[in-house]
């Protein structure tokens, strides 16, 4: 599991340091492999102000998307649009029988979402080029949409990723035997019952982030005050209150993914949950938390030390990469089994 998000985790980070380096940011050269910047650590305060954000993010993630998809959701887009081992064709089976007449609208919504989604890279890493012909906020306000639709891609990509751990688990704890392909199209059609949930939390991202996002940059060149006060809501405001909603939701998303339930089922269960089992819940939220902000809080205090894009800075940072992703298939893993030893007639799940 730690693989898989170590990966995923790692292909951002290179695609940060290329796209850097297309923008005139980052500099390679033999000099800088030999000569390393000084090392210049924040205040401890300082950095654990700044670390409280991602990781009440990170625990959040533990019961939604604990996957960094951007910019893989590229590949997965371009997989998923020339119907890669049959996959779209097994989403649009069980998108059929779950969705019933709104399949249609949902699976055109997805390949747009696709097309933005393997779009947004190579607009992201030719943006400097693409400068010289168009207007700089023209290709802002065209890059706040592409970034809006390919978002819904990159999330329901990750939530697979998700889903497909969370079996993973499962199946581990049972100890049951079943190929990782079969496991991944299992995944597939489990996604098409999670669909109503993962719905919620878009719209939410849709109203609270993305939608004050695109208004504000229409109005860029007028009200510049305005964007800087919508980015800082969405910093201190809108990305704290989503993660907060998801954890107090934190069983829903499994719940959905290991029974057939209906969303309104799977909240009533989640009730239950949290009153036969608070105490436990919350003891694994605290611990589960301490250790996302130390490593947050390092990430801060250590790699931000060095200036960005620096080699050290891109080791360490690296290295941080891999620390947390072990710490999130630990405790995805951890919070998979709490769910089930919680049940008090474990449900069998059919594959």
């Amino acid at each position: 599991m730690w693989i898989w998000l170590s990966v995923l985790g790692l292909a951002y980070t290179v695609f940060q340091v290329l796209q850097a380096y297309l923008l005139g940011e980052g500099e390679l050269s033999l000099r800088h492999l030999l000569y390393w910047p000084a090392y210049k650590p924040h205040e401890l305060a300082e950095s654990a102000k700044k670390a409280w954000l991602p990781a009440l993010e990170l625990l959040a993630g533990l019961f939604n998307q604990a996957v960094v998809s951007y910019p893989a959701s590229a590949l997965a887009a371009l997989l998923f649009l020339i119907n890669w081992r049959g996959y779209q064709a097994h989403f649009l089976r069980a998108a059929k029988r779950r969705l019933g007449r709104w399949w249609v609208a949902v699976y055109l919504c997805l390949v747009l979402c696709a097309l933005a989604a393997f779009c947004k890279p190579l607009f992201s890493l030719s943006i400097y080029w693409l400068n010289q012909y168009l207007d700089g906020i023209f290709l802002l306000r065209l890059g706040a949409i592409i970034d809006w639709l390919s978002f819904q891609f990159e999330y329901l990509f990750g939530l697979l990723i998700q889903i497909f751990l969370v079996l993973l688990t499962f199946i581990w704890i049972r100890g049951l035997n079943s190929e990782p392909g079969r496991i991944f199209e299992f995944a597939l059609k489990r996604a098409v019952f999670v669909a109503k949930w993962a719905g919620v939390i878009l719209l939410m991202s849709l109203f609270l982030i993305h939608l004050p996002l695109l208004i504000s940059y229409l109005w860029i060149t007028q009200q510049t005050d305005f964007t800087n006060a919508v980015i800082q809501y969405i910093e201190q405001t809108a990305r704290p209150l989503i993660a907060v909603a998801l954890i107090l939701s934190c069983s829903i998303q499994v719940t959905l993914t290991l029974h057939n339930e209906t969303l309104r089922e799977a909240v009533q269960e989640h009730a239950q949950l949290v009153r036969r089992h608070w105490f436990r819940i919350i003891w694994f939220l605290v611990v589960a938390g301490l250790h996302f902000f130390a490593i947050s809080w390092l990430n801060d205090f250590i790699v931000g030390a060095f200036p960005r894009n620096s080699v050290p800075n891109l080791l360490l940072s690296g290295f941080i990469t891999v620390v947390r992703a072990f710490l999130a298939a630990w405790f995805l893993a951890s919070w998979v089994c709490l769910y089930r030893a919680s049940q008090p007639f474990p449900r069998e799940i059919r594959f």
